[in-house]
């Protein structure tokens, strides 16, 4: 399989990126650094032929189109991207959504929700043949289910969710989905449910097609359930 993961740094994208090359896939890593992070060199070194790192700051159109373009160079064929990327900032963590500061929540989108549409936007056209593109969500995207904490990144990743569900409803041969990752270990989640690499492994999974998934299906956990809306 050949993939694109973007937001691979760290957490669940290192994670899954480790994952991908274990299993033989060739894989682009996309990171908000400008050259390769510490924690990917080891990856670099050992999956020379098999592994790409490129810059990709998903509130960059003009980035993420130049990545893009690199990432089919190197690929030649893209069966599958995952994009990881996102953020919970503190202050949207501390502050009720009437206390919001306006720049966090327009920060917060501009990662969590358009980032995904702009990488939809340039890696949809390198996909017509077939291939799936993932997004993760979360669980905290239900329209009835609310709590008052991390409105920001409660309201982007909503958005995110049914962006995917519109993204799939409008392509013929690409499918998308939104999908709630568990509740891993991360540095924005420090006390997760599971381990970043039981994540990891699932979403490897949905993306390979060994956990099978319907495009009537398209907001699902990384055991590929079906989450409620």
């Amino acid at each position: 399989m050949r993939s694109v993961i973007i937001g691979a740094s760290h957490g669940l994208g290192l994670a899954l990126t480790e994952k991908l090359l274990s299993e033989d896939c060739y894989v682009v890593a996309g990171v908000i650094e400008r050259d390769i992070p510490d924690t990917l060199k080891p990856l670099a070194e050992k999956y020379k032929d098999k592994l790409l790192v490129k810059s990709a700051d998903v509130t960059n159109e003009n980035e993420i189109k130049a990545f893009s373009a690199a990432s089919s160079e190197f690929l030649s064929k893209i069966d599958a991207v995952c994009i990881v990327a996102g953020i919970l900032l503190p202050d949207d963590a501390e502050k009720k959504l009437f206390e919001a500061d306006m720049s966090v929540l327009r920060k917060t989108f501009d990662v969590n929700f358009f980032g995904p549409i702009v990488c939809a936007k340039y890696f949809y056209p390198l996909m017509k043949d077939g291939g799936k593109i993932i997004t993760i969500t979360s669980e905290a995207v239900g329209v009835c289910r609310v709590w008052p904490g991390t409105p920001g990144y409660a309201l982007s990743k909503s958005a995110a969710t049914k962006a995917s569900g519109i993204l799939n409803s409008s392509s013929e041969n690409v499918e998308f989905y939104a999908v709630h990752p568990g509740r891993p270990m991360t540095l924005m989640n420090r006390n997760g449910e599971i381990s970043a690499e039981e994540s990891a492994t699932g979403i490897y999974k949905l993306m390979a097609g060994i956990t099978p998934l319907s495009r009537e299906v398209w907001y699902v956990d990384y055991n590929g359930n079906p989450m409620d809306m």
